[in-house]
């Protein structure tokens, strides 16, 4: 079990810009996946698995891919 209390990197989502570049993947080197409740609006889901994303995004059908989503803005 990882204590997060010591971890090397530590993930954050307020203020992270990393979130909104084209290719953008989990922060913690060994993460497989990573959720961010954004706000009442948006969550991102980002996985080193694109299985678990494309999975994701046939169960919730409103769901975007996050490079799409940035390239549109």
């Amino acid at each position: 079990m990882i204590d997060i209390k010591k971890l090397e990197i530590e993930p954050y989502a307020d203020g992270y810009e990393g979130f909104w570049f084209p290719g953008s993947t989990v922060q913690y080197p060994t993460a497989e996946l990573e959720i961010v409740c954004w706000d009442s609006t948006l969550t991102l889901l980002l996985s080193k698995d694109r299985t678990i994303v494309e999975d994701f995004k046939e169960y919730f059908k409103d769901a975007r891919d996050l490079d799409e989503y940035i390239l549109e803005d």
